[in-house]
């Protein structure tokens, strides 16, 4: 390889480095607009989902009761559709790591992990926190309401450009079933107000004018709409009135970390330290090529983030925090291991580039069974009952497979576009003929 087309690669993946790092730990709002509307990027790290250990996790418990008129023999089939449907609204809110599931013979519990702050507990809370059916009256008093829930096709955020205004209008879109059309065309005929309520609580009113609900369809408009993300927590907030069961709230709480409510934070300084350490032991062992091996290992930790992201099943908990460490001292054990062999073959007046090759040959077969091995015990543990087992796992299991991809792909790589720089002088790696370190 030319030391022209070693720069080139060197400059294409530093500029690669620096959009992995970026990706990694950085959130940025992004500079242009996508409909009207201001978009913010949020880095890998914030997309981990942490274990409860770790992590805030609020939860709520909900007793699920049958609508008058429902068949008890529909009840099991209509609680996995009311908790389904609950995760899949928190879910279009932003809030990943949802769990639904069946609590006890008659409710429902919903756990939201990664909870930052009082905000986020806040808005879970208003937007789920006690459902109630939903209905549509022309009185004020919720009186002899012309359709209920169980009436609604579908209710979605929509917005079309206004001409006039020349900005997009966010709406909400409340879909009812063909077969309500003309009873909501005939009671609302005289136009006026329509009042959205939940149980006994009015929601919002609709001003109809003089025109009936002749289609079937209620266009929900307002100034509070101040994008779509608005108009979708509205709409959600519709649906949790349109639930198959009657929830009533048993018991809501947010779970603080075991290890104190500042765990994620002193555990991610210990980790930033305990890599720091790793970066400082190579350079001062092996200068240049110590100063490669860490450049390698930015990718390793950039592209681990990545999968272990944007894989559902994985959550970061203190097992898994112990994982990383032990994938990071594997991977270094890796390079150490390269670089001592090539040291040794430099130490009998081999030429650098020759002990390099030599180094990584026989390597091979060490480095990459330390590897699997260590992804093997990581795929053992996904198996496991426990959750900090499987945490263990996830982080070994993908850490591991990365590492086998830094060390015999970027590591070969890198060092082949080094060499062109510095073929012969040992002394720029900390080798010294005769087995003698400076």
């Amino acid at each position: 390889m030319t030391k022209k087309r070693s720069k080139c690669l060197f400059v294409v993946f530093s500029i690669l480095l620096v959009i992995c790092l970026i990706a990694s730990f950085v959130n940025f709002m992004y500079p242009f607009t996508i409909n009207g509307n201001y978009y913010s990027y949020s880095n890998f790290v914030s997309n981990l989902k942490l274990g409860e250990d770790i992590g805030k996790t609020y939860r709520i418990v909900y007793r699920a009761d049958l609508p008058e008129g429902e068949a008890k023999a529909n009840y099991d089939n209509l609680r996995d559709s009311t908790k389904d449907e609950l995760k899949s609204i928190l879910q279009s809110e932003g809030y990943e790591d949802v769990t639904a599931s069946r609590y006890g013979d008659d409710s429902i519990l919903i756990q939201v992990g990664n909870i930052l702050s009082i905000d986020d507990e806040n808005e879970i809370a208003d937007l789920i926190g006690a459902p109630a059916t939903i209905s549509f009256s022309t009185n004020s008093d919720n009186s002899e309401p012309f359709a209920g829930a169980k009436d609604i096709e579908e209710v979605y955020a929509s917005s079309y450009y206004d001409q006039e205004s020349a900005e997009n209008v966010y709406i909400v879109v409340i879909d009812f079933k063909d077969e309500m059309i003309d009873s909501i065309a005939e009671s609302t005929a005289d136009g006026g107000t329509v009042y959205i309520y939940f149980g006994d609580t009015e929601f919002t009113q609709m001003d109809l004018g003089s025109s009936a609900i002749s289609n079937g369809v209620i266009y929900m408009q307002s100034d509070d709409f101040a994008s779509l993300a608005t108009a979708n927590t509205i709409a959600n907030r519709i649906k949790t009135g349109m639930l198959d069961l009657e929830l009533t709230t048993l018991e809501s709480d947010t779970i603080t970390p075991t290890y104190g409510v500042g765990a994620n934070i002193w555990i991610a300084v210990a980790m930033a330290v305990f890599v720091l350490i790793g970066f400082i032991f190579l350079i001062v062992r092996y200068k240049h090529l110590g100063w490669l091996a860490c450049f390698n290992l930015l990718f390793f930790i950039t592209i681990s983030l990545f999968l272990l992201q944007s894989i559902p099943l994985v959550h970061i908990n203190f097992a898994g925090m112990i994982g990383f460490l032990i994938a990071f001292i594997f991977i270094i054990d890796s390079f150490i291991s390269i670089f001592e062999k090539a040291k040794e073959h430099y130490n009998q007046n081999t030429k650098l580039y020759i002990a390099m090759k030599l180094a990584q040959s026989e390597t091979l077969t060490k480095t990459f069974v330390t590897n699997v091995g260590l992804m093997i015990v990581g795929l053992i543990s996904l198996f496991m009952p426990s959750l900090a087992i499987q945490s263990f796992g996830w982080v070994t299991f993908v850490m591991s497979f990365v590492s086998i991809f830094c060390v015999q792909v970027l590591n070969r790589l890198f060092i082949k576009m080094y060499l062109p720089f510095n073929s012969t002088d040992g002394k720029k790696c900390n080798f010294h003929k005769g087995g003698q370190d400076a």
